[in-house]
């Protein structure tokens, strides 16, 4: 180094000083900008101030940051240079220099990933400073890298990953960066067990992927909680097999299985059966041949059948030979661009047949057509939803009548000789006027009957009478009704249930008779039989949403008192619902009803005198009545879909049945002999057989209390 050089000369002035100053160190430039290090147990602060002059550099030297360094070069190195190795320095003490926009930072390792450090790319910077770089990954999962790379971070830096996005975070020194880039890059490659498809020819998908799922489960049949678990799928559009697996060996394996599966059948061929286990096999098939007909074009012309029943082409115009077919009565092709036919429809030879006796579907049909049928069996067969309907009809009467009338007649001058006068007033019918009372007194009707008799006459061509002079009728009537009825019934969904609660009685529909004198015949009669009484007709329809549409036909009709015994039969009065409604599942709706109020009077007088006031009353004859009517029916559904919501239903029902038997057990009459009454079980759980449970015991004083829940009245 020439000692004679101005650049040299100004260095060492520097250095004098820096010695003068108590430094242990130096820091020597050369002519081309590169300095010499010589820092032996040097203050830490001190040396970063001295490579801050060289480097031109702004340094925030956190307090906790204290001690010595020691840095020696054996030869000149570059300013940068300078700086990074005084970064390495530093963190060999356990002290990180991060990086910012205007300074740089010395604190200690620990809260570096705390700072605002950097955010770098791919490659992009070396050293020591501390980093924060975000890693795609492509190939692996981000999660399961995590527990790889955390062994290569510093113990005071991080690493994270987002499943989201599959990406790690790392905030590290640049150059472990750098190291972690390349460990990635060697384990981020493709494994040759990416998911593949295998087309079959002669196998169904369904049954393959079905098998190879079966034999390749892990234990405890959890394929998530094994590694390197082989996983199949079905197409059965394309009929082929998806295959995805952790470790290739299980791919070679499965592939060589497939097509040891993939050839074809022998023995029964195409045929297939298929057992049902909620759906109904006849109205299946019927709806599969319908499906596959359509498809085909052609099956308009094929013959209705049974449910279940087994179908035959019709003749071909071109040979007149018949053709085995199925739904659709498909003939062979007449011309050249008929060959194209629809692969996924039946062709001659097909067949969907149904077994009733155990509800499962025998079909004949090429692969492709089976694997579309068994996808489309599969959505098909499952468990149906039932709906329980209750429904509350309440009916309210009231009726309230009243009568008041005087009548009065003479009848002293009936025998007199020669002319004379008899009159008097008679309003109502029978029983309630006076002529009819007077001919016979246990006529009169109901109420308050007063009158004045004196003796009785004769008159001809009738006989003896009463002479009744006067009659005043009073009376006054007032009914009351309230009938409550709570028919439920369950039923499946969109399937129609009806209950019936009443009885069963004859109308007549016509007779016959004779009435020549050389005809002997029999008179009859002809009847039908009606039910009167309580009819709840239903048809519930579940929506995805949960909410029932129901199709109700609701009748309460009775028979007309007085009636039941008439010749021309009963009459009976009707009232009767029929409507559609949605309702959501629990809730209750009203249907509708009817609100009435009547009211009439009859009133009877004599003209001119009728109307005279106060004196009128002995001249007329009223009968007022009012009735006020009220009928409305509720309807709640709720949907069951599992064998829990039964259940509540039916135990509930059952302890209300228990209740009101407990009830009438209380109520025996012991000095009548026998009383002891057949008790329910307390539950319903357990075998059914045994139903009843022993008696109560005959003396009341042995039974033991019941609770209180028994004294409130029956729903």
């Amino acid at each position: 180094m020439d000692l004679m050089t101005p650049t040299l000369r100004g260095l060492l002035v520097r250095i004098a000083f820096a010695v003068c100053c108590g430094l242990t160190s130096a820091v020597c430039a050369a002519a081309d900008e590169e300095v010499t290090l010589n820092f032996v147990g040097a203050d830490i602060e001190s040396a970063i101030k001295a490579i801050g002059q060289v480097t031109k550099r702004n340094f925030v030297i956190d307090p906790r940051v204290k001690g010595t360094i020691n840095i020696v070069s054996g030869k000149p190195v570059s300013r940068e240079l300078a700086y990074q190795v005084l970064v390495s320095a530093l963190r060999l003490q356990g002290f990180a220099v991060v990086e910012g926009r205007a300074v740089t930072k010395v604190l200690p390792d620990a809260d570096a990933r705390m700072q605002g450090g950097p955010l770098v790319t791919k490659g992009a910077q070396s050293g020591d400073q501390i980093m924060t770089q975000v890693f795609h990954i492509r190939y692996e999962s981000a999660v399961q890298m995590v527990g790889v790379l955390k062994p290569l971070v510093g113990a005071n830096q991080s690493i994270s990953a987002n499943a989201v996005s599959n990406t790690l975070v790392v905030t590290d020194a640049a150059d472990n960066l750098q190291r972690l880039e390349r460990i990635i890059a060697s384990i981020d490659v493709p494994h040759g067990d990416d998911p593949q498809i295998i087309p079959l020819k002669y196998a169904s998908a369904v049954e393959v992927a079905g098998n190879l799922n079966r034999l390749f489960a892990p234990v405890g049949g959890n394929y998530g909680a094994a590694a390197g678990a082989l996983v199949a799928m079905a197409d059965p559009r394309g009929n082929r097999v998806m295959l995805r697996a952790d470790n290739p060996g299980l791919l070679a394996r499965a592939t060589t299985l497939i097509a040891g599966m993939d050839k074809p059948e022998s023995g029964l061929g195409n045929i297939r059966v298929v057992y049902l286990k909620h759906a109904d096999a006849p109205r299946l098939a019927q709806m599969l041949r319908a499906i596959l007909g359509s498809e085909t074009g052609t099956a308009s012309g094929a013959s209705a059948q049974q449910p279940g029943a087994a179908t035959v082409a019709p003749l071909s115009a071109a040979n007149a030979q018949p053709v085995s077919a199925g739904f659709t009565g498909a003939a062979p092709p007449l011309s050249g661009n008929s060959t194209q036919q629809n692969t996924a429809a039946l062709v001659p030879g097909s067949m969907i047949q149904a077994d009733v006796g155990s509800n499962a579907l025998i079909i004949t049909a090429p692969e492709t057509v089976f694997n579309n049928l068994q996808n489309v069996i599969a959505m098909l067969d499952r468990r149906r939803a039932q709906v329980h309907i209750e429904a509350l009809i309440v009916e309210l009467t009231a009726e309230r009548a009243a009568e008041f009338g005087i009548q009065w007649q003479d009848l002293s001058g009936i025998n007199g000789g020669g002319p004379n006068a008899i009159g008097g007033t008679n309003f109502g019918g029978v029983g309630t006027n006076i002529v009819s009372t007077a001919i016979n007194i246990g006529t009169a009707g109901r109420g308050l009957n007063f009158g004045i008799v004196d003796g009785q006459i004769n008159i001809p061509g009738i006989g003896t009478i009463t002479n009744l002079g006067l009659l005043a009728r009073f009376l006054e009537t007032e009914a009351n009704a309230n009938i409550l009825s709570t028919p439920s019934i369950m039923t499946l969904d969109n399937e129609e249930a009806k209950i019936v609660i009443g009885q069963n009685l004859p109308f007549v529909t016509g007779s016959y008779s004779t009435t020549g004198s050389t005809a002997s015949v029999t008179p009859f009669q002809t009847y039908e039989r009606r039910d009167v009484g309580l009819t709840l007709k239903v048809r519930p329809q579940i929506t995805e949403g949960g909410v029932v549409r129901v199709q109700i036909y609701q009748e309460a009709s009775t028979v007309q008192p007085g009636t039941a015994s008439s010749a021309a039969g009963p009459t009976t009065n009707k009232r009767s619902l029929e409507s559609s409604v949605l309702v959501d599942d629990g809730n209750i709706i009203v249907l509708g009803g009817l609100i009435e109020d009547s009211f009439g009077n009859n009133e009877e007088k004599v003209p001119l005198l009728g109307d005279v006031p106060v004196l009128r009353n002995l001249f007329r004859y009223e009968n007022r009545n009012r009735k006020k009517t009220n009928l409305m029916v509720f309807l709640r559904p709720r949907i069951i879909r599992d064998v829990v919501g039964y259940q509540e239903i039916t135990e509930d029902r059952y302890q209300h049945l228990l209740v009101g038997q407990k009830k009438q057990a209380q109520q025996t009459q012991p000095a009548w002999g026998d009383h002891s009454v057949p008790m329910l079980k307390e539950s319903l759980s357990g075998p059914l057989s045994p139903l009843l449970s022993p008696p109560l015991p005959p003396s009341s004083s042995a039974q033991p209390s019941l609770p209180q829940v028994l004294e409130e009245p029956l729903p």
